[in-house]
Formats: structure tokens, C-alpha cells, sequence
């Protein structure tokens, strides 16, 4: 069955966001009573839950960490760039006759603001901004629902472990890319369709496959 459409997460995947997620992470530190993040190595080889677990995250707290999180990301969102070589990729893609939307954890108005910022609104189908960090699963599904389409006709593009397990949850194959939060081996153990490590290898999977499909 041809790909029709293609998901993208937005922090990390599309905006090449990790200094400015983690200076905002480190201000809202010692307001929210957690510790800060010291060793950006180390912690992109943990899965969220291990993050939280070692940064003293509750559940009950993350979502008021969420909602502060972006209040202030929204100040810097018209600032954000996109990851080298995606607008070349955007275009080439959406050239292959594919639709392209957009699931992030972020809000709406942040990431349409950074992709008018950068020329690249227009490539987007829709943007959902989805404020649950562990329900990008269900969101998928009603993507599906809404869009009408089977799951074998659709792909999502992520730059963490939770972005892989959401994609399978909902049964949509997933293309999980190492520029972003995660490491290359953490996303590996979670077995994506996909390890991408370029913006350019994801215009080589749309012009190599026959048809609208990546």
C-alpha cells in the first residue's frame, strides 16, 4: 500500500532545538524543584521516564513543567531554525506528490510560528500540537481517523524513543532521526523502520520509491 502521508514531530526532528529546550529546561529548574541538566550527553541516552526519574520529575508535576515549558519557548519560537538541509528535503518530498503534517508535543501557535519564521508553513497539511507527552499514540490514531486513512499509509518522523513507541502503538511505520534528542543506539533498541541521519537521506527515500511513498 503507497505512502500518503507523512508526520512529523517538531522539537528536535523539524527545529533544531536542543540549546534552547535545555536552557529553558535549566531556568525552570530551580522554580519547579528539579535538579538541572548538566550532561546533555548522558541524558540523550535515556528514555524520558529515566530522565524524569533521575531529574526528581513527577508525573503529577509534568504537567504544570509542560505548560511553563512552552509559555517560554513561545518567546524564542520566531527565532528557532530548522535542521540543516530539511527545507531542501521538505520540498523534494512534498514534490513526490506526499502530504505532510505535523504532531508535536509543543503548542500550534509555537511551531507555526517558527515555520513562518523559516518559509515553511506551507509544506503542512495540518499541525496538531498535542500537550501529553505520552499520548502521541492516540493522536496518531485520530489522525488516521480524521485524514481516513489505513495505517500502512502513513510514516512518522521522530527524534525520540517515545516518538518510536507512539508510532507503534498506533501501528504506522516510523522513521526515528539521531540529529535530534535521542542517541542513534537508544533509537535503534526500539527497532524504527528507519535510522536516519540525514536530512538528505530522506530525500533519497522519496525520489527511490515508486510512486507518492517514501
Amino acid at each position: 500500500m503507497a505512502l500518503k502521508l507523512v508526520v512529523w514531530d517538531f522539537d528536535g526532528t523539524l527545529a533544531d532545538s536542543l540549546p534552547t529546550s535545555v536552557s529553558i529546561f535549566n531556568r525552570l529548574a530551580p522554580e519547579m524543584g528539579f535538579k538541572p541538566l548538566e550532561d546533555v550527553t548522558a541524558a540523550r541516552g535515556m528514555s524520558t521516564r529515566q530522565l524524569m526519574r533521575k531529574h526528581g520529575i513527577s508525573l503529577w508535576r509534568l504537567p504544570r513543567l509542560v505548560r511553563k515549558y512552552q509559555a517560554l519557548v513561545a518567546e524564542e519560537a520566531d527565532k528557532l531554525k530548522l535542521v540543516a538541509g530539511l527545507p531542501a528535503a521538505l520540498s523534494a518530498i512534498t514534490g513526490t506528490g506526499l502530504r505532510l503534517g505535523i504532531l508535536s508535543s509543543n503548542r500550534e501557535d509555537n511551531i507555526r510560528r517558527c515555520l513562518r519564521a523559516n518559509g515553511a508553513e506551507g509544506h503542512f497539511a495540518f499541525v496538531v500540537g498535542y500537550p501529553k507527552l505520552f499520548g502521541k499514540g492516540k493522536a496518531l490514531k485520530r489522525i488516521l481517523r480524521a485524514e481516513r486513512l489505513h495505517r500502512d499509509e502513513v510514516l512518522y518522523v521522530g527524534d525520540e524513543l517515545r516518538d518510536v513507541e507512539a508510532a507503534k502503538k498506533a501501528g504506522v511505520k516510523v522513521a526515528a532521526v539521531t540529529w535530534g534528542f535521542h542517541t542513534a543506539e537508544l533509537l535503534r533498541g526500539a527497532s524504527p523502520d528507519y535510522v536516519v541521519n540525514d536530512a538528505s537521506e530522506l530525500i533519497g527515500l522519496a525520489l527511490s520509491s515508486p510512486g507518492p511513498r517514501l
